[in-house]
């Protein structure tokens, strides 16, 4: 389907690229899965699993830009570099408008992934290994799981059946204090619905608190700093 300059295989865990680096090749997994991978203060954050058939690391190359996050073998995965010759004769052929129409879509995706990683991700606010039950709509059904890594800012909710990454709902929070839930506007963050290693990177989805009142934020705060 592509043009396959070489393949390369790799074990778990294992870097394919580095955020920050200047390699452009674009890559197509063949077999196994990809992590793409951004680093938000100081933490990797796991924004997109990359399966058999799909493109990756294409930004760089399209923009000419460095790497803007890193990628990482899920479990023993096999990946091809897409021909840079054949890849460069496409994009030279194409019209000095549309090449820039390609450029600006690949800046405005990469400032809207770090806008919403970064200044106002989840995790600017410390994090807590907690258990908690939670409630949300998905469709005209409502789940009901658990949280195990929570902030005051938002938290990771593990779900077969996350929402679709930027969706806003409410969320529905039991606290272990006795008193009624907290509902509290959340917007999806980011999603994993796929994984090779279920304990190690759960399926779900990392949730941003749009608002809360503060005797409800004092409220998750005290319960998050207490012992377990």
């Amino acid at each position: 389907m592509y043009p396959i300059s070489s393949e390369h295989t790799y074990e778990n865990d294992m870097v394919i690229f580095d955020e920050g680096s200047e390699e452009e090749n674009v890559y197509v997994v063949l077999s196994g899965a990809v992590k793409i991978i951004k680093d938000v203060r100081g933490e990797d954050i796991v924004v997109e699993v990359m399966r058999t058939g799909e493109i990756f690391g294409e930004m760089a190359f399209v923009a000419g830009m460095p790497r803007s996050a890193t990628a990482r073998a899920m479990g023993r995965t096999t990946v091809g570099i897409i021909s840079p010759e054949a890849l460069d004769n496409e994009f030279t052929n194409l019209s000095p408008i549309m090449k820039k129409i390609m450029e600006s879509l690949v800046e405005r995706l990469k400032k809207a992934t770090d806008n919403s990683l970064g200044v106002s991700f989840i995790r600017k606010t410390p994090r807590y290994l907690k258990t908690l039950p939670v409630r949300f709509e998905n469709g005209h059904t409502f789940l009901e799981t658990l949280t195990r890594d929570a902030s005051c800012g938002g938290m990771f909710i593990s779900t077969e059946m996350p929402l679709a990454y930027g969706e806003t709902f409410q969320l529905s929070l039991t606290l272990p204090d006795g008193d009624k839930p907290l509902k509290i506007p959340c917007k999806v963050a980011w999603v994993r619905t796929q994984s090779d290693d279920h304990e190690k990177f759960p399926l779900g989805m990392g949730v941003k608190f749009l608002r809360m009142e503060k005797e409800d934020h004092n409220r998750l705060k005290r319960v998050l700093q207490q012992v377990q």
